[in-house]
């Protein structure tokens, strides 16, 4: 390995991908988890949950921008909008985008927020302070169990299936999202990597499967990722988003004033064309 300091994530798929780092800025063992924020020559801050990298100050609107905008504009009229996670608030911020909204956010680790708030502000940019926003540190899981029929909207930003995250990718945790929304209401979230943890995202499909009629899985590119290429799955009672048109995408965009650097028309469009051999492990 070149000289200096390296931030080196062994995946548990057999893959290690590394980073030359500026400085590493904080260690900190929280009751749920271990974080560290390192500052790295590429991508910028990093927030590091558990050995994983979680996100980045470079690339972090291309995970956000994917996870947040695709099922905000499928959904005609959403305002209750519940984000599970997305401590470092990039979730949020992109949530406030849309002027409709009033979204709760349900937040298990406290210091998950404020340590990006010292660390990493760019990323949630104010999202915090904002008065439309209403800030939970709970459990997810049973806040979802005690808001029957609530929300338009969820959206589970979380880390990747593994330790306390695991619950939030099986079919008992999607029932009761599905009792937590709205009639015409819509879950959407991060699917892990179709490249490198395929059973991971087989598993999560097959659950939303068992609960929502409406299932659809779409691709983006996340660089600090492993693989670069990541996968998101909207699972919806009534809209289905590939059925959304390009011209009414551009009209709500520019209604609301919203000017992404992902997400677009073409984007939303796109990104539920699978290439083949994904659609095939989806099948």
């Amino acid at each position: 390995m070149p000289p200096g300091d390296w931030y080196v994530e062994e995946e548990t798929f057999g893959y290690i991908q590394g980073v030359l780092l500026r400085e590493r800025l904080q260690r900190h063992r929280s009751p749920f988890q271990n974080m560290e924020v390192i500052d790295s020559q590429l991508f910028g801050r990093c927030l590091v949950l558990d050995g994983a990298l979680q996100t980045s100050e470079w690339d972090e609107f291309m995970y956000h921008e994917m996870l947040v905008h695709v099922p905000l504009v499928t959904h005609p009229d959403a305002r209750r909008v519940l984000v599970i996670g997305g401590g470092d608030g990039g979730t949020l911020r992109r949530v406030l985008d849309h002027p409709q909204t009033e979204p709760i956010q349900v937040e298990i680790d406290a210091s998950v927020i404020e340590n990006s708030q010292k660390f990493l502000p760019s990323i949630s940019n104010g999202a915090f302070q904002n008065p439309r926003a209403e800030v939970l540190i709970a459990d997810g899981l049973q806040y979802v169990r005690e808001h029957p029929g609530e929300f338009d909207v969820v959206l589970v930003d979380s880390t990747d299936p593994v330790g306390p995250a695991i619950p939030l990718f099986e079919e008992p945790f999607y029932r009761d999202v599905y009792k937590t929304l709205a009639e015409d209401g819509l879950l959407a979230a991060q699917s892990s990597s179709p490249l490198y943890m395929v059973s991971d995202l087989q598993a999560q499909v097959r659950n939303l499967r068992a609960v929502f009629p409406i299932v659809r899985t779409y691709l983006g590119l996340v660089p600090a990722y492993p693989g670069g290429l990541w996968s998101y799955t909207i699972a919806s009672k009534r809209y289905d988003p590939v059925r959304v048109g390009k011209a009414d995408i551009a009209a709500r965009l520019s209604r609301e004033a919203i000017t992404p650097r992902y997400y677009s028309p073409d984007i939303h469009h796109a990104a539920f064309v699978l290439p083949p051999f994904i659609a095939e492990i989806l099948s």
